[in-house]
């Protein structure tokens, strides 16, 4: 008689095992479906910043590359009267551009695109100042933004680059620049990349997995120099306060 119960008690046991397994999967296809959704959107807060606002400042600094929207909020915050100059950097002619223009055709430059946008949307040409020489990534432009700009004796910038731009160049110019400047990075508000449905674009999928791949480069890059830069002037300034012994 026992024997003849085991079988039973072990479909039961199959049976409820099914049973809550398909209550998981009826549970886990509505999370999923309606769940990627603000998922995706929190993936796209990872590369982009956005709590800062614009502030009074000796100079906008356009970074290059990117988009025409980069240019187009520089111009607006000009014309806020967030600051009387704009910084314009320039990239490298490409191998190409370079015979084009050697054979005498002439080639427009992001540099030559900005100077456009910033013209027409009503900055004055004695406004606008050109970083050279050329710059190979934002690393390096930010590196000659802050040779011409503690030139020029100035402690406070805006920088405007493309909204998914933002965290990436906060990490770069939080290293460049240091506690002394005061620096503020602004997305502009006219660019293509829409963090609320990047996914469902090639384009924006495509910007996303790009700038993503550079974060996590530059992060690996600057944030164990950063951290010795700070365990440095730690241990410098405990140093310096301590009281001398004597004998």
């Amino acid at each position: 008689m026992g024997k003849s119960l085991r079988p039973h008690r072990a479909i039961q046991r199959l049976k409820g095992r099914n049973l809550f397994y398909l209550n998981f999967v009826l549970l886990i296809i509505p999370l999923v479906y309606f769940g990627y959704q603000p998922l995706l959107r929190y993936m796209a807060s990872m590369i982009i910043i956005s709590d800062s606002e614009p502030k009074k400042a000796d100079a906008i600094i356009l970074l290059a590359g990117g988009e025409p929207g980069r240019a187009w909020g520089a111009a607006d915050l000009y014309q806020e009267k967030v600051a009387s100059y704009v910084v314009v950097t320039t990239e490298p002619l490409l191998s190409d551009a370079k015979e084009l223009r050697q054979a005498g055709i002439e080639i427009a430059t992001g540099f030559d695109n900005n100077i456009r946008i910033l013209r027409g949307l009503g900055v004055p040409q004695e406004r606008i100042i050109r970083v050279e020489p050329d710059v190979e990534d934002t690393l390096d432009e930010l590196v000659r933004v802050r040779e011409l700009a503690a030139g020029k004796h100035w402690n406070s910038l805006v920088i405007v680059t493309s909204n998914y731009h933002t965290r990436r160049t906060r990490l770069t110019a939080k290293y460049i620049f240091g506690p002394p400047w005061e620096i503020t990075v602004v997305g502009s508000k006219h660019g293509e990349f829409d963090p609320g449905r990047w996914w469902r674009t090639r384009r924006d999928s495509r910007t996303f997995l790009i700038e993503f791949e550079k974060l996590v480069a530059y992060t690996l890059y600057i944030g164990p120099r950063m951290l010795w830069t700070s365990l440095r002037s730690t241990n410098s300034s405990s140093i310096s306060s301590a009281s001398p012994v004597s004998f």
